[in-house]
């Protein structure tokens, strides 16, 4: 009996039995007048200090409290290890040292049945040592803090899973746990090493009215109370340098930052940095000073100056050398970047193997040429002599305004650090930022905005002054994890684990809450990633498709461009059908893309807003439908980028109507039916088919429209085979 009342559930157990036995473990709790979650506890050290202070504790009282973690029975014994932040320490339960229960909650030796692997538990007891030599706690009282319902895992270990549930991950993986304690030194000595050089810590806005200080898109935002739209900011360099035209000298801020752009090993959305600007100071100076931090930050935290990352091996405290960004370009592909023509560029990127999607420019050109060679670059180096035209914010050499006095930190084959001269003259202000006006105006929608309240304050005066910035990118690669394992709560696409909606949608759905659905009883959600389902209407346009297509056809002379407009039709009506919405809608929509091209194409920002005017002479007054058709041209003309269902399927289906034209046009028959799904997939991952065919805004679908990639191609081959005949094919 003894046995069966002190020996955990057997894990044999499916997990919704242990969960059940679990609930009615609080019953007997309660009935008992035992709280399984009172607020009040103690605890009087760490269970490290325990071991590290043995020799003077030992024999002696104390109380400690956390996790149960192990269960071991020996009859009239019992051993458990206790596990908090700092480690796990033995317990030594015995029958005849337990105090019995009392009425402030400690349960006696026949309680024990109450308690699971995995409760939070205060403890009181003596400190001694096993015979084999292990410090423990002989325990005389326990008592519980927190019951737990769901069992633990015995081991976690799938990545995905590990940043969902960073919590099993640091109960279970110790390792983990030690990471982020580092990754909190990092932040603490990188705070500490600012102040001991004189800096104080500043607060600047989250929400600005326009963002800059880095080449990045933003996240938008909306103030209720102000009726405008916010960004979320990229950098703090903008509002830190207006306090130094308000005289401060030394100042840094240390938090978040948001970049609107994609995931991978090396950023993230949303991430901390430290950065810091520095008055009557210039690049140079904060050079010098950036090497001495980082080589006392990595000392302080990992105690060495040598790491290994990314297949890359350096040592922190050896010469930084320098690095000439036109010269290293110019040596290494044979191109020199002032003087070589686009297609010169172009050339060069393309004989490396690199694809650009999206708008590219000289600028982007040249730096994907930069970081083919920053890849094999261990470093510690320091990159100098990058171009002014590229560095809209930092000043230029005054023996050469083609350059500029700006450095990149490059350790790792990546770059962690940058900082500048930073610009003061306000007429050279403005003008680099009307420079990168006119690349937003051409599709780049990371280039920076014109700030004229920042300009406004050069007016007033700043002396010369050195910023830098470095993230917590620094600390991934110091430490030798990706961009997710570094960070306790990555951002992922919304998901319910399918336990927890088998558990909790029975109790929701009488209260018309659901757990995967935008709107419920508990307020929106917006499911990451994913574009937002507008507002479902009974709606039926104005014009009849009849009306619409002579609108297309009176616009555009050549059939190949009329047939491509309705193959986009026949798409967003399957995705219609396919998503449950107006097919009429979509299909208008679709239908019309594109009805003004021939019209535009000698100047593309004028592209959909022809169609747009066209639709509503036709008496068209739906803004969905108007709003779909502008936002795909979004990175061209100024509007908004694609939000909703009905947009982003119009933005990923128009490219795959024409890969899927191209596919059919090389079969002997030129028929649509004669395709496969694996012969059209086979063409989509072979980049030289249909060359001109953007496959990343595709692949969009997984991520913006929930639908995998194959069944996308289904849905919208599918959807052309219904209109075949006028398709000829």
């Amino acid at each position: 009996m003894a046995d069966s009342i002190r020996t955990a559930p057997p894990t044999a157990d499916d997990f919704a039995g242990q969960r059940q036995r679990r609930i009615e473990k609080v019953k007997q709790l309660r009935e008992l007048g035992i709280d399984p979650y009172p607020a009040h506890s103690r605890k009087d050290m760490p269970n490290s200090e325990v071991k590290s202070r043995f020799a003077q504790l030992e024999n002696t009282d104390v109380t400690l409290a956390g996790r149960l973690m192990t269960w071991r029975d020996h009859g009239k014994m019992i051993f458990t290890d206790l596990q908090d932040q700092s480690g796990t320490i033995q317990l030594w339960l015995k029958k005849n040292t337990l105090i019995g229960a009392t009425s402030e909650g400690t349960l006696g030796w026949t309680n024990l049945k109450l308690l699971d692997i995995g409760d939070f538990v205060e403890v009181h007891g003596t400190v001694t040592k096993t015979t084999r030599g292990e410090v423990t706690l002989l325990v005389k009282k326990i008592r519980i803090l927190a019951k737990t319902i769901r069992p633990l895992p015995n081991t976690f270990d799938h990545k995905e899973a590990k940043f969902r549930r960073r919590y099993l991950d640091l109960t279970i993986n110790p390792g983990t746990r030690e990471i982020f304690l580092r990754k909190a030194k990092f932040w603490e000595a990188n705070r500490e090493y600012m102040k001991q050089h004189g800096f104080i810590e500043v607060e600047v806005p989250v929400l600005e009215h326009v963002t800059g200080g880095a080449d990045a898109r933003p996240f938008v935002t909306h103030h209720n109370d102000l009726e405008q739209d916010f960004y979320l900011r990229i950098s703090t360099e903008l509002y830190q340098k207006r306090l130094i035209g308000g005289g401060f000298e030394k100042i840094f801020t240390l938090g978040p930052n948001f970049r609107n752009e994609g995931l991978s090993d090396e950023h993230l959305q949303e991430y901390y940095q430290i950065e810091w600007y520095w008055a009557y100071a210039d690049y140079r100076d904060n050079m010098a000073m950036v090497r001495d931090m980082i080589r006392t930050v990595a000392q302080q935290v990992w105690g060495t100056t040598k790491f290994a990352t990314r297949g890359h091996e350096f040592d922190l405290a050896d010469e930084w050398k320098e690095i000439d960004y036109v010269q290293v370009i110019r040596e290494t592909h044979g191109v020199d970047i002032f003087t070589a023509t686009d297609d010169e560029l172009k050339r060069a990127v393309e004989k490396l193997g690199i694809e650009l999607p999206g708008a590219v420019n000289r600028a982007r050109l040249i730096d994907n040429l930069w970081k083919a060679i920053r890849k094999t670059i261990a470093g510690p180096v320091f990159l100098i002599n990058e171009p002014a035209f590229m560095s809209p914010l930092a000043k230029a050499k005054p023996d050469n305004p083609k350059i500029t006095e700006r450095f990149h930190v490059v350790i790792g084959g990546s770059e962690l650090g940058n900082g500048y001269s930073e610009i003061n003259d306000p007429q050279y202000q403005l003008q680099q930022f009307l420079n990168q006006q006119v690349m937003r105006e051409a599709g780049d929608d990371e280039a920076q905005m014109l700030d004229i309240d920042y300009v406004e304050m050069l007016e007033y005066g700043m002396p010369p002054t050195s910023g830098y910035a470095h993230s917590e990118r620094l600390f991934w690669f110091l430490e030798n994890v990706t961009a997710r394992e570094g960070t306790l709560f990555p951002q992922l696409k919304y998901e319910v684990e399918q336990q927890t909606r088998e558990l909790y949608e029975p109790i929701l759905k009488p209260l018309n809450i659901t757990l995967d659905k935008e709107t419920s009883g508990a307020g929106t959600y917006k499911k990451s990633g994913k574009a937002k389902k507008a507002p479902t209407v009974n709606y039926q346009p104005v014009i009849p498709r009849e009306k619409a297509l002579a609108l297309v056809n009176d616009h555009i002379a050549n059939k190949n461009l009329v047939k491509h407009c309705i193959a986009v039709e026949s798409a967003m009506r399957a995705l219609a059908r396919h998503f449950g919405e107006d097919e009429d809608l979509w299909g208008l929509v679709g239908l019309m893309h594109d009805a003004d091209w021939e019209e535009t194409s000698h100047d593309a920002t004028l592209h959909t807003l022809k169609t747009v005017a066209w639709l509503k002479e036709a008496g068209e007054t739906n803004e969905t439908v108007f709003r779909a058709i502008l936002a795909h041209n979004f990175m061209t003309n100024p509007e908004p980028a694609p939000e909703t269902r009905l947009e982003w399927s119009l933005f990923c289906c128009d490219e795959l109507t024409g890969l899927i034209t191209a596919a059919a046009l090389v079969l002997p028959d030129k028929k649509l039916s004669s395709l496969t799904l694996p012969s059209i997939m086979k063409k989509f991952r072979n980049p030289k088919f249909a060359a001109a065919v953007d496959r990343d805004h595709i692949a969009l679908c997984e991520k913006k429209l929930g639908i995998p990639l194959e069944e996308f191609v289904q849905i919208v081959w599918d959807g052309m085979k219904t209109y075949a005949v006028e398709l000829g094919l």
